[in-house]
C-alpha cells in the first residue's frame, strides 16, 4: 500500500515565493514614482496659487512687477515671500501663507527674486522675475515638478534649476 501525502513541493513553495517576490518589487518602484509625482503636483500647486497671488496684487495696486531698484515690497531686494505677506496687508488678501519647502529639503524658504539674475540655458539667456528656493538636491523631484509643469527640461522654460542649487519658477 503506497502511503500518499498532501501539500506542496519544495519547487511550488520556490515558484510562489518568487512570484510574490517580482509583485513586490514592481509594487514599491511604482509606489516611489507616484510619490514623487505627488510632491512635484503639490510644488506645481504652490508656485501657480502664489504667481497667480503677485498677478492678482499687481493689477489690483496698478503696479509693476517689483525690479531690484524697487524696495517697496519689504524694504529689501529679494525678500521672502513670508516677508511680504507680513510687510503688505493688502498681498494678504491673494496669499495668506507662504508655500512650505516640503519634500524639497532645500535650505531656504521661497524668495521673491527680483534682482534681475540671468540664468543660461535652452538657446538664450532669461533675466527676470522669479519665485526662487535654494538648496533642493532632490534630482527626481526637480525633474518630476518640471515635466509636471513645464517642457521637462531642467535648463530651459519657465522652471529651472541652475547649476548653483536655485530652482527658478519664472513669472516674466
Amino acid at each position: 500500500m503506497r502511503k500518499t501525502t498532501s501539500g506542496f513541493t519544495t519547487v511550488e513553495l520556490l515558484i510562489v515565493i518568487v512570484v510574490i517576490a517580482i509583485l513586490a518589487a514592481i509594487t514599491i518602484v511604482a509606489y516611489n514614482g507616484i510619490q514623487t509625482r505627488a510632491q512635484a503636483s503639490a510644488i506645481i500647486s504652490d508656485l501657480k496659487a502664489t504667481e497667480k497671488a503677485f498677478n492678482a496684487y499687481k493689477v489690483t495696486s496698478g503696479s509693476g512687477w517689483w525690479l531690484d531698484t524697487d524696495t517697496a515690497l519689504t524694504g529689501n531686494t529679494n525678500p521672502s515671500i513670508t516677508s511680504i505677506i507680513a510687510a503688505q496687508s493688502e498681498f494678504r488678501n491673494f496669499l495668506q501663507k507662504a508655500p512650505s519647502k516640503g519634500s524639497l529639503n532645500a535650505d531656504s524658504e521661497w524668495i521673491y527674486d527680483n534682482d534681475g539674475d540671468t540664468y543660461n540655458g535652452c538657446s538664450a539667456s532669461t533675466a527676470g522675475i522669479s519665485i526662487a528656493i535654494h538648496g533642493s538636491t532632490n534630482s527626481p523631484l526637480m525633474q518630476a515638478i518640471d515635466s509636471a509643469g513645464d517642457d521637462g527640461n531642467l535648463s530651459c522654460g519657465k522652471i529651472r534649476y541652475s547649476s548653483d542649487g536655485w530652482l527658478l519658477y519664472g513669472l516674466n
